[in-house]
């Protein structure tokens, strides 16, 4: 199978890794309304990616009410037949009865999935009926799957977990986008970083004004239990897996999304 390759970018100046490899480049952000571009930026990114004559896909974040309307405001420029990954089944609404010339993929916060790592740790003692449950994803659930298609949604994006997966029970006319090298374990609305640089709010928690903070920064968390280092940036933890799984041909997988670097 011939796979697309596609750059995933959340600031245009990233577009500093687009080489020849690439057919396709995602934009945007998945895990914070608050780092939802403006109009501005995806309109240069559209065009330069246009006049490259390469794929473009639009990468949306779980939204409140004001990301939602952030949001509208984007769809509208977005040209007909754009992709749009959706986080968030609000946005996803949204466009199905708003923007139904816009395509929707499930982003991979919308594929129920074992993500962390430290289940790596444990896969040899238990036995091959529960390794293979934990390789499989909501995906392969008939009634979920008939729900996506019957929306027309025929794209979902998905890690590359430390256990691999197992993703043959996924209808064929799904298909799907596999994320390297940084897989995705948690996120939330709180942000710990948020107030990081400032010495007086050492120890402090709570929700204050965006500095956007995980633009500047990443934390590298290590812990025995895990055996693998965890980062986080901004409101999410991620960790790095590089290699490919060996069956990745058996499944229907038609799209490798590359991050250069840790999203956000």
């Amino acid at each position: 199978m011939k796979r697309e390759k596609a750059l995933f970018i959340s600031r245009k100046e990233n577009l500093k890794y687009l080489t020849d490899e690439f057919q396709r480049v995602y934009y945007g952000d998945e895990f914070c309304d608050r780092l939802i571009p403006f109009e501005k930026e995806l309109k240069e990114v559209m065009s330069e990616v246009k006049e490259k004559g390469l794929s473009f896909t639009f990468v949306t974040p779980y939204v409140t009410e004001a990301g939602l309307k952030k949001l509208i405001k984007l769809f509208s420029v977005l040209p007909e037949k754009t992709e749009v990954v959706v986080n968030d089944w609000g946005a996803f609404r949204v466009i199905k009865e708003r923007f139904s010339d816009l395509v929707p993929v499930l982003g991979r916060l919308m594929i129920k999935l074992k993500r962390g790592p430290r289940i790596a740790g444990f896969l040899d003692s238990l036995p091959k009926e529960s390794v293979d449950h934990l390789k499989r994803t909501n995906l392969g659930v008939p009634v979920y799957s008939k729900f996506l298609t019957e929306n027309n949604i025929f794209r979902a994006e998905i890690d590359n977990p430390l256990q691999g997966f197992d993703l043959s029970d996924v209808p064929k006319e799904i298909k799907l986008s596999l994320y390297i090298p940084f897989a995705y374990v948690t996120t939330t609305r709180f942000c710990l970083t948020a107030n990081c640089d400032d010495a007086d709010k050492k120890g402090v928690i709570g929700v204050f004004p965006c500095g956007k903070e995980c633009r500047k920064y990443t934390f590298y968390l290590d812990n025995p239990v895990m055996n693998k280092m965890l980062i986080r940036r901004g409101n999410t933890i991620f960790y790095q897996n590089t290699q490919i799984p060996e069956k990745i041909n058996n499944f229907n997988i038609d799209r490798v999304v590359v991050q250069p670097e840790v999203p956000h």
